[in-house]
């Protein structure tokens, strides 16, 4: 049955027919004949298999000293010079003899990216302007339950997490651990960075944090909020953007002044700007979304997962071979039982 061959053994594989996938073993080759050698010069003979009985025969002692000594030395040569194949044989199947068969294609591969996640946690995060199911639901909440629902099913290979506040916090680390993310995600709550954000000093600590991987992809959830902090975000994106980072913002909360729920406690509904987080995605050479339901924030996220998967360089052919160590196996078994036979049946004679 054909097999396909790996790429560290196709340069052992000859182009035309095949070769040996291990040929350091052939190296081993003068061993079989250098123990014919000494076999000839020692005049050993084979042991018995099976300890001969003790026979009272009168004419025992007469039989022995007629067994001819030539009969029984050849019948030990030819088996000993049946096992030196059987020896050369078992190492030419310890080297894997194949046969090329073929080509085949092979399909390009990507590498997985890493994330960054930054989640905005300001007092505005409080507010209900979602309706699921018919029932009012607070940014944080919506958040925190996509969130949890997309690193579940990611696919990637690490992601990281920082808390947009004033001042940001270092939530996580990169980790491929998806329940250890799932378990910070569902610890963030409403003013756990404080009541405001701080967009600029938030992206300088994702470049000094996640250096290691310049190529990540940075996905800001927030919903704008009341920016404060010395840093410009333009600028921070910027900077962001020059150490190789991709920025990209999605943005939570309705765009419509009506859409907030009228309840006490002192604050005041604010609807989402999209434009500034448009210039932010921009200058971050990322894009923005705007979740206007929580099927736009699973299709966000899966849109930049499989934007940035890293193309590999494609293998254009790989090597379809059959192997034969099987054969020359087989063969040095049979010898080596013919062998033994023959030198067990000298050694009885004697």
């Amino acid at each position: 049955m054909p097999v396909q061959c790996p790429g560290y053994c196709r340069r052992y594989v000859e182009m035309v027919d095949g070769g040996f996938l291990q040929p350091l073993w052939l190296l081993l080759l003068p061993l079989p004949f250098v123990w014919l050698y000494f076999r000839y010069r020692s005049h050993g003979s084979w042991p018995a298999l099976v300890p001969l009985v003790a026979i009272k025969y009168p004419l025992l002692q007469s039989l022995q000293t007629s067994a001819e000594p030539s009969q029984t030395g050849a019948g030990n040569h030819y088996a000993d010079k049946l096992l030196t194949v059987a020896m050369c044989l078992m190492l030419f199947a310890l080297a894997q003899p194949v046969h090329y068969k073929g080509d085949i294609e092979v399909a390009a591969e990507s590498e997985p990216v890493d994330l960054v996640l930054v989640v905005g946690t300001a007092v505005s995060m409080t507010l209900r302007d979602y309706v699921i199911d018919q029932q009012r639901v607070d940014r944080m909440s919506l958040t925190r339950r996509l969130l949890d629902d997309f690193v579940a099913d990611y696919s990637g290979r690490r992601i990281g997490l920082v808390i947009l506040g004033n001042p940001p916090m270092l939530w996580m680390p990169f980790t491929d651990d998806k329940r250890a993310v799932r378990d910070a995600i569902g610890r963030i709550r409403t003013t756990l960075g404080g009541r405001l954000t701080d967009m600029g000093a938030t992206l300088q600590l994702v470049g000094e944090n996640f250096i290691e991987s310049k190529d990540a992809v940075v996905v800001v959830v927030t919903d704008g909020g009341l920016q404060l902090g010395a840093t410009s975000p333009r600028v921070a994106a910027g900077q962001l953007a020059d150490l190789g980072f991709s920025t990209y913002v999605i943005g939570i909360g309705s765009t419509d002044p009506d859409a907030g729920e009228h309840v006490g406690g002192g604050l005041i509904y604010e609807p989402i700007e999209l434009a500034p987080l448009q210039q932010l995605a921009e200058i971050g050479g990322g894009k923005l979304f705007h979740v206007a339901d929580a099927g736009a924030f699973r299709d966000a996220l899966d849109f930049i997962e499989d934007k940035h998967r890293k193309p590999q360089p494609a293998v254009a052919t790989e090597r379809l071979i059959a192997p034969w160590s099987w054969l020359p196996l087989m063969i040095a078994l049979l010898l080596l039982l013919i062998g033994v036979r023959v030198g067990t049946s000298g050694a009885r004679g004697s």
